[in-house]
């Protein structure tokens, strides 16, 4: 019997392992294994997540930006704390190519990142593989005291007096297997969050409200900007609606290369990130996620602006890539499926991670994430452990 089970090992579900085990029994349970799985659902616009120990931070890039979520407030001293633990920096001016600081004349930023600079190699695999010079949610996996099972698709939930039966297929042997748990922490992201609450409560808001942070890449060629090889998202700036950041895309590449043959090292591309309306909608075998007519005000308004850098670093034809969605979120959304403590109307049973934000960020979410799971950890720690 553990005091905690939790479902997910991304940003939510590591950081509440971490937290949590130190005074607690606590299984985390991952579908995925120590491998990154890329997973890409949805109609309209494509979304992608990872199957993984440390979930979509695994193949993320880095980015530790501060960002307020409606309804939930993650104070000054808990992003300072998540700061000093990612070691989160920005990169230093030397560390920039050239095409880097041209940007920054434009007014970009530098991006707060957690990736340690002096043991970056510029791969330019950031969003591809882990390495050593980036932080990611494994980290907090090993540093926790938790039993971790890998391999682990929950295909029940039920509770039965104050314990939680968690049934799944365990992949590793291809066997049944239950996890009782006195408390239960839904964390396996915004797309597969309400495919497990369902499962066990019914809320007709489950499911419902989806924002994915739609997201284009435009670009074109300009001659050894190597950004094939830079840190992804190195400098940025935000507007009202959207982001505007530095970014190489093999869907690009390809697109420009139906035109024009060119090398990879002479692609520049600028990514045009929106905050997109909350009308998509999460079923146990579909995820339906259209644009709407503001989405796509916003996207071209992003368009044009991004073109007129382009056009002014020189770049003549510019291209662009489909719409895509990496920051699934809102469809266990807080005052509708979860209270202001992320518990469901079931005492004992949770969701922590980006499917209880009301309405999409905007912009890269995996600091509010960690805020919110550590908040979450010391409301437990308090109100189930007597700390």
């Amino acid at each position: 019997m553990f005091d905690f089970a939790i479902i997910g090992s991304g940003a939510a579900g590591a950081t509440l392992a971490k937290e949590l085990s130190t005074d607690a029994k606590v299984a985390v349970l991952e579908k995925g294994e120590h491998y990154p799985k890329y997973v890409i659902e949805g109609n309209f616009v494509d979304i992608a997540y990872l199957n993984s120990i440390g979930g979509s931070t695994v193949c993320a890039v880095g980015n530790a930006l501060r960002v307020k979520i409606k309804g939930i407030k993650i104070e000054d001293e808990i992003y300072e704390e998540i700061e000093r633990e990612l070691n989160v920096k920005r990169p230093p001016y030397e560390f920039l190519r050239e095409y880097a600081k041209k940007f920054l004349n434009l007014g970009f930023e530098r991006t707060p990142k957690y990736i340690n600079f002096d043991k970056c190699n510029k791969c330019g695999k950031c969003a591809h593989k882990p390495c050593n010079a980036k932080w990611t949610a494994a980290e907090f996996i090993k540093e926790s005291k938790a039993d971790v099972i890998c391999g682990f698709e929950v295909k029940n939930i039920r509770k039965e007096g104050d314990v939680f039966y968690i049934d799944g297929v365990d992949k590793n042997t291809n066997s049944l297997r239950t996890i009782k748990a006195k408390n239960v922490i839904i964390s396996a992201g915004g797309i597969n969050s309400p495919r497990i609450l369902s499962k066990i409560l019914d809320n007709e808001h489950i499911g419902k409200n989806l924002f994915v942070d739609t997201f284009i890449t435009v670009g074109g060629i300009l001659k050894d900007t190597y950004l094939n090889k830079d840190v992804q998202m190195i400098v940025y700036k935000k507007y009202r609606d959207f982001i505007l950041a530095s970014h190489y895309s093999e869907l690009l590449y390809s697109r420009i290369n139906e035109y024009e043959k060119t090398r990879k090292e002479d692609v520049i591309g600028i990514m045009i990130k929106i905050k997109d309306e909350n009308v998509g909608e999460v079923g146990e075998d579909y995820v339906s996620k259209p644009m709407t007519k503001k989405d796509t005000q916003i996207l071209s308004e992003g368009v044009g602006e991004a073109s007129k850098i382009l056009h002014e670093f020189g770049v003549e034809r510019i291209y662009s890539t489909i719409p895509r969605g990496s920051h699934p979120g809102g469809t266990c959304a807080i005052k509708k499926v979860v209270d202001e403590n992320l518990e469901t109307e079931i005492e004992g049973l949770y969701v922590c991670d980006a499917s209880v934000f009301p309405e999409a960020p905007g912009a890269p979410p995996i600091l509010a994430i960690i805020g919110i799971a550590k908040k979450l950890a010391r409301y437990l720690k308090n109100e189930k452990m007597g700390n």
